[in-house]
C-alpha cells in the first residue's frame, strides 16, 4: 500500500523506528527544559492533534491539566512547520495557567525560541510576519540584550512567566527601561494567524 508520509507516520529501520512529530517533540520540550527549566509536572501532556484554526496552540479538555498541543492543519507534511508551531507551543508547555492568556514576555521567547530551534536543527529560518508576535519577539530581545539570564531569574522569585509583573523586572535589574517591563508583562491576547510568524 503506498501513501503520502505525513508528520505522524513513523517506518520501521533496523534498531528502531523513524522520528515523528510526536517523537521529535520530546527532543524540542527537553531542550526547552535545559534553556528555560523544568515545565510543571502538574500538567500531562497528552499529545499534539491538527486542528481547523489559523493558528496553533495547546488547551485544555474539559479545564482540567491535561494539555493538546493543536498544529494547524497545512502541518500535516511539512515537518519544517510543524516543528516550528511545536517548537513554539512547547514554552507555553513549561508553566501553563488554566484558561489565561499569557503576556508579551511568553509569547516574546516561545517565539524566540522556535525560531532559533527550527535554524539550529535544520528545519528552516522562519520570519515573523504577523505584527503582535514581531512585537513580543522585539521586546523579549530588547530584555535579552540588558539581562540575557532573565527568564532563569523570574523562575526564581516567581515560578512562573505568567506572574511576572513590571517591578519584578525592575527589581531583577534597573538597567530595564520602564517602559519595557510595563509591555513584557501585559496580557497578550491576539487570536490573529500565527501559521507565518
Amino acid at each position: 500500500m503506498s501513501y503520502k508520509n505525513s508528520i505522524f507516520t513513523c517506518k520501521p529501520i533496523p534498531n528502531g523506528h523513524t522520528w515523528t512529530i510526536v517523537s521529535k517533540f520530546g527532543r524540542i520540550l527537553k531542550v526547552a527544559e535545559e534553556k528555560y527549566g523544568q515545565r510543571d509536572k502538574l500538567f500531562t501532556i497528552l499529545g499534539i492533534e491538527l486542528n481547523q484554526l489559523d493558528y496553533p496552540q495547546i488547551w485544555f479538555p474539559e479545564h482540567t491539566n491535561n494539555i493538546i498541543i493543536q498544529l494547524t492543519s497545512d502541518c500535516l507534511y511539512d515537518i519544517n512547520r510543524a516543528v516550528y508551531q511545536l517548537a513554539h507551543e512547547a514554552i507555553h508547555c513549561l508553566n501553563p495557567v488554566l484558561g489565561e492568556d499569557t503576556n508579551y514576555l511568553e509569547e516574546g521567547l516561545a517565539t524566540h525560541f522556535a525560531l532559533e530551534y527550527t535554524k539550529l536543527n535544520g528545519y528552516g529560518n522562519w520570519e515573523v510576519s504577523n505584527p503582535a508576535y514581531a512585537k513580543a519577539l522585539s521586546l523579549v530581545e530588547q530584555i535579552f540584550k540588558i539581562e540575557p539570564q532573565i527568564i532563569e531569574k523570574i523562575k526564581v522569585i516567581k515560578g512562573n512567566l505568567f506572574f511576572v509583573e513590571r517591578n519584578d523586572l525592575l527589581n531583577i535589574n534597573k538597567n530595564i527601561p520602564e517602559l519595557l517591563a510595563e509591555e513584557l508583562t501585559r496580557k497578550f491576547n491576539e487570536r490573529t494567524v500565527i501559521n507565518n510568524i
